[in-house]
């Protein structure tokens, strides 16, 4: 009996080491065409990713740090106006559209250029020309003198997923056709300061130099320009942004057409919905873009949008936030009609709005007049009256007082807790009851004295003390 139970041991453990070895050896072998599936994406898609070199010129104006000292004759420097030389590098894509061939790449890897080379992965060099620039979009269109190019297919941005495999290509720090692979981390992110449309967010590595490559998918089609990177350090730490490519057909379709890209206007000014609005409006959620100030004679004023409404679809398309509403306005030609889905008072409404056209000076008076509404004064901090709208929305309804509208991130007012919706309602026990009466109280605080506010927020008052900051 003994011996075979001992025979019938060795029996299994071989069994069992057997089958170890074919199931490692199945894994290695999962693993080898996984990696055998990128060395063939890269090998694909590397021939239609270009090095690119900027040569400019930049201006300075110099200033004898010493004139008017008595150290002048001795260190003297001739001022003036003084030209020096400036280089750049970048990447960028070759695609066919409309049945030529371009060049698609990033506008801050060409501006303020006076030459452009362009370098193939054949290490051939050719001078190229701008079709068009788009300083909002981060977009410019190249065109060189040569045929049937290698060129990456333009994939569909709008399906992609939160976890797909993705495989950035380009020159980071002059290293030529680079290739990295990664992750979509987010996609929609928002884009900086005025520039329209949204970001994919990889954890690919992008550096200096990629600007302008290729994101692309494991069929090895373009779905996105590599634009910016998140870095304390200059280096990528696995957050990089690429602007997606439906977005760039759309900008390269109008640059080939116009030379420029022609915009809808809504003429609005527009915000995030922030969780304390949306719990008073008796919403269990912040997806939405809040309209916040509508500019009078503009389209959005014309159709019947009015300040508080809150946009959730364009044309059936949902709007989760202000950067998804921009971007669907930003593709939208002008002269188009849309049709706006907005919360008011808790129902559903819907506006036909006809946008117009964002025009260099339609830009110019909306940055001015954004610049004026973040003209937040010492404290950091916007107000605005309290209607009966919004206090009736906010629980203020036997209240008075200004309503915060916007606090500067750093700044006094949002270091001492100041946040978006609270009800400003005394200063220094005086009341406050109209946005004027809140300026002329700060404006008789002296700088570095502290003060006090009474602010009320969720049903509750509480005193903040504050200190003016120093000019």
């Amino acid at each position: 009996m003994r011996s075979m139970s001992f025979s019938l041991l060795v029996l299994c453990l071989l069994l069992t080491g057997s089958s170890a070895q074919a199931y490692e050896s199945e894994n290695v072998q999962q693993l080898q065409i996984m990696s055998d599936g990128f060395a063939e994406i890269a090998a694909e898609v590397k021939p239609g990713v270009v090095a690119i070199a900027t040569e400019g010129t930049v201006t300075t104006e110099a200033r004898n740090p010493f004139k008017g000292s008595p150290l002048e004759e001795y260190f003297g420097a001739p001022e003036g106006r003084r030209e020096r030389p400036r280089e750049g590098q970048g990447s960028g894509v070759i695609i066919d559209f409309r049945g030529e061939q371009y060049v698609v790449t990033n506008n801050h890897v060409i501006r303020n250029a006076d030459d452009i080379r362009v370098q193939l992965s054949d290490a051939r060099f050719f001078d190229a020309e701008v079709v068009g620039r788009d300083s909002l979009s981060d977009i410019a269109v190249l065109k060189i003198d040569a045929k049937d190019l290698p060129s990456v297919e333009l994939g569909d941005s709008d399906g992609l997923r939160e976890g797909e495999w993705v495989l950035a290509i380009g020159n980071p720090m002059g290293l030529a056709h680079s290739v990295t692979t990664g992750i979509v981390s987010a996609v929609g992110r928002g884009r900086f300061g005025g520039e329209y449309g949204s970001f994919i967010q990889t954890d690919a590595a992008i550096n200096p130099g990629n600007s302008g490559g290729a994101l692309v998918n494991l069929r090895g089609e373009l779905i996105g320009v590599n634009t910016a990177i998140f870095s304390r350090s200059g280096g990528s730490i696995g957050i990089g942004f690429a602007i997606p490519v439906n977005l760039v057909k759309h900008v390269v379709g109008q640059l080939v057409e116009y030379g420029e890209v022609r915009r809808g206007l809504l003429g609005v000014f527009i915000g995030n919905l922030d969780p304390l609005v949306a719990e008073a409006m008796g919403l269990d959620n912040t997806q939405g873009a809040v309209i916040e100030r509508v500019m009078k004679g503009k389209a959005a004023y014309k159709g019947g949008v009015k300040a508080d409404d809150i946009v959730v679809e364009i044309d059936g398309y949902p709007i989760l936030d202000s950067t998804e509403l921009r971007s669907r306005i930003g593709r939208t030609a002008p002269g188009v009609e849309i049709e706006l889905v907005v919360l008011r008072d808790g129902k559903k409404k819907k506006l036909n709005v006809v946008l117009e056209e964002l025009t260099e000076d339609a830009l110019a008076e909306n940055s001015s007049r954004q610049e004026e509404d973040e003209s937040q004064g010492p404290l950091g901090v916007n107000v605005q009256e309290l209607t009966d709208q919004l206090a009736k929305q906010l629980g203020y309804e036997d209240d008075y007082g200004v309503l915060v509208s916007r606090v500067k991130s750093g700044s006094e007012a949002a270091r001492r807790g100041l946040r978006r919706g609270m009800l400003i309602q005394t200063i220094n026990r005086m009341k406050v009851e109209s946005v004027e009466d809140f300026a002329d109280v700060l404006e008789e605080i002296e700088p570095g004295k502290a003060f006090m506010m009474r602010v009320k927020a969720r049903g509750e008052a509480r005193l903040v003390g504050m200190r003016m900051p120093m000019d």
